[in-house]
């Protein structure tokens, strides 16, 4: 008996061949490939391979019926459905079947696929959450959910709310307890993975992440200049009649096999974006989306493209309307502050002399104009100064009543990593810890990336991120001008 049958529906695809020949060259148990033309023939032809079942339909019927078309005919004890532009780990095939339990459905690591090497890239999407229906971008849909990572550390196998739907393992016989694939309410295609995950979860078995295997997956470019837009276009209409079937189906129970209300998943899984009220998950899951980061990333993570002024437009985005800058001197960054952030509340601490500690002595006159120059810039805007030393001046601050700090005081380490501990604890929870010079240089005895790095590496901060460049010319020194943040969780 054929112990692994994969079901590949296609449409268009440039790379159905390569990968067919990777499933075949990295599984090393008996399998079978069922692909499903739809719409198209390849050019060039496919290999002929007497493991390989070919569907073919002249014109287009989608995804939907294609996949159930492959798993009416699979002859495997194992079912697995994958888009056409995925490569696979060695023994796939063996780890994903040693660990699927009858009532699980499995899904893979998923990496990026560098398609020119046809190689895993670096970017892992471990885990997504199903968006709540009154969510206004993405309703009833899957987003990436890195933060999910934290709770299940050192996991191999564990429970996974959605996915994106490429790549999917289960029995057989399972799928079609579950019905196979509703291709009737849903339309050819659109939210086959909240069906599919539902499913799994609402009739009483799981939904799971299989860390000790990975598959990479080609995200093409829907834009209108690639070359392959056509594949599995969707029909006028059926976007809104998959995402409102799903909606009304499963959070009104109207499933006629779930075993488990709606509301179980969200309980299960809490607290979810969009579902329950957790202000720290909002800022994280824009800044996730907006930049499409993957879920596991070196830190920090750099967001190409902005800087300091740009982060504070996030923070206007956010919805932060009370900070401190730690370190003013003339006002420059505080003007650019009350620029981006209208209304904003803002606190300014600085002693404006020199002090025991002092990384460069700066004089009387110099402090006085400094002072005078931001006093002259802050003129008409809802500021407080506070001229005294940083760890005096948190005194005046109740915990968690900030909604950002930034830092640009003293540049030493032992300055950045006091400043860090003493201001962290008045930002509440959802705002943002930030500061800049992201870098170090022994001769001017400026260490504060190392004092950055150790904070968020001893208190386990993730993600965290550093913005790009100040200036054009600041690209000559290396790590300059670089501003650090994260969202205090």
């Amino acid at each position: 008996m054929t112990l692994l049958s994969v079901v590949i529906p296609a449409r268009n695809e440039p790379y159905l061949q390569k990968t067919i020949d990777d499933i075949f060259d990295k599984a090393e148990e008996d399998l079978e490939i069922i692909t499903i033309l739809d719409g198209y023939w390849p050019d060039p032809p496919l290999k002929e391979d007497k493991r390989v079942k070919v569907i073919h339909w002249t014109e287009s019927r989608g995804m939907r019926k294609a996949i159930n078309a492959g798993a009416k005919i699979a002859q495997g004890k194992y079912l697995m459905k994958c888009d056409a532009h995925c490569c696979f780990d060695q023994g796939f095939d063996k780890k994903l079947k040693a660990d699927c339990e009858y009532d699980w459905t499995v899904v893979p690591r998923r990496y990026d696929l560098r398609r020119k090497t046809w190689e895993r890239g670096d970017k892992i999407y471990d885990f997504q959450y199903i968006t709540n229906p009154k969510d206004k971008r993405y309703p009833m849909k899957g987003a990436n959910w890195p933060e999910y990572a934290e709770r299940v550390k050192g996991q191999e196998i564990c429970d996974l709310m959605t996915s994106q739907g490429s790549c999917w393992f289960m029995h057989w016989q399972r799928f079609w307890d579950l019905g196979g694939l509703d291709d009737i309410n849903y339309g050819t295609m659109g939210r086959e993975a909240q069906e599919t995950c539902l499913k799994a979860w609402l009739s009483g078995g799981r939904y799971v992440l299989n860390r000790k295997t990975w598959y990479a997956h080609w995200k093409k470019n829907a834009g209108k200049h690639h070359p392959w837009r056509a594949t599995y276009p969707k029909p006028v209409g059926d976007r809104e009649k998959s995402r409102d079937y799903v909606i009304e189906c499963f959070t009104k129970n109207k499933w006629p096999l779930q075993k488990r209300k709606f509301e179980w998943i969200i309980e299960h899984f809490k607290p979810v974006p969009t579902w329950h009220r957790r202000e720290s998950l909002e800022p994280i899951r824009y800044i996730q989306e907006t930049w499409k980061l993957g879920n596991a990333q070196d830190l920090p993570i750099n967001l190409r493209g902005i800087n300091r002024v740009d982060m504070y437009r996030l923070f206007k985005r956010f919805g932060y309307k009370r900070g401190a800058e730690i370190g003013v001197w003339a006002g420059r960054n505080a003007q650019d502050i009350v620029h981006e952030i209208p209304g904003v509340r803002l606190f300014l601490i600085d002693q404006y002399k020199d002090y025991y500690g002092a990384r460069k002595p700066r004089g009387n006159s110099r402090h006085k104009k400094a002072e005078h120059e931001a006093h002259k810039r802050m003129k008409g805007h809802n500021v407080k100064f506070f001229k005294m030393k940083s760890e005096k001046a948190i005194t005046h601050f109740k915990d968690g009543t900030l909604d950002f700090v930034y830092i640009d005081a003293n540049h030493t380490y032992d300055y950045v990593m006091l400043d860090i501990l003493l201001w962290s604890r008045k930002v509440r929870v959802g705002g943002v810890i930030s500061g800049h010079d992201y870098y170090n240089a022994d001769k001017s005895r400026i260490g504060v990336k190392s004092a950055v790095d150790d904070y968020t590496r001893y208190h386990k901060i993730n993600p965290w991120y550093i913005t790009d460049m100040e200036k054009e010319r600041e690209r000559k020194k290396k790590n300059a001008r670089r501003s650090w943040f994260w969202v205090k969780q």
